[in-house]
């Protein structure tokens, strides 16, 4: 098994979290997003990442590979049994990418670190603000109906559990907090699922790149002060 993907993509945690679920081993390969190689556009077509190879199956997209994952190796599931528990796993892991990578990764995280690297220049606070303050609570009040009191969602951690968490993570690698007064289920959600040891274990390899990215942005600061 291959996964195509750079660990500190929220989809690719994702997508890496699920195999440390299922205790299966794969390789990295160590791909940015909008690579466009003809060897990597001959795997993912649309040059996104992940990319997942087993044996001669190839599959793009998270949930495509999550799907895939569950299908092709059922004994350790990361969706709950139950129909109905499974059709809203789905539900809220389309829910998480859609509506909670744009507010939290690509304009929090993207904008504080991932552009001060390749860019060379401070990312625009101003579109942080404006996320933190007009595009985050709404999405966060929705999550917040969504989680239980407490524990994981189905009981047990799962891929809806990473997928609603992914994107905060990136978020949180910056300056930015889950308000624990306004969202106390989300805040605690995700304590919770950042010490499962799946994901401790997983988050691991992305400590020096966002080490390269923190560096780079404080010495774009110095520069400024």
């Amino acid at each position: 098994m291959k996964l195509y993907g750079t660990p500190i993509s929220p989809f690719v945690r994702k997508v890496r979290v699920a195999l440390a679920l299922k205790g299966l081993e794969y390789e990295s390969e160590g791909t940015f997003p909008g690579t466009r190689t003809p060897e990597y556009l001959a795997i993912s077509p649309l040059g996104k990442i992940p990319a997942f190879e087993d044996g001669d199956v190839v599959t793009r997209d998270s949930n495509v590979i999550v799907e895939y994952l569950e299908e092709q190796y059922p004994e350790i599931p990361v969706r709950p049994s139950n129909i109905a528990d499974r059709a809203r796993s789905r539900w809220l892991e389309e829910y998480a990418g859609s509506m909670l990578f744009t507010p939290l990764a690509a304009k929090i995280f993207m904008e504080r670190l991932t552009r001060p690297f390749q860019t060379k220049v401070p990312g625009d606070e101003s579109v942080v603000e404006d996320s933190v303050k007009n595009l985050v609570p709404p999405v966060f009040d929705y999550v917040e109906s969504q989680l239980p009191t407490e524990g994981f969602i189905f009981g047990e951690m799962g891929v809806a559990d990473i997928a609603v968490a992914t994107t905060i993570i990136n978020a949180t690698y910056t300056d930015f907090e889950v308000d624990a007064g306004c969202w106390p289920k989300v805040s605690a959600h995700l304590n919770l699922v950042k010490a499962h040891p799946a994901v401790v274990e997983v988050m691991r390899a992305e400590v020096p790149l966002i080490a390269a990215l923190n560096n780079a942005r404080n010495e774009l600061m110095a520069q400024e002060a």
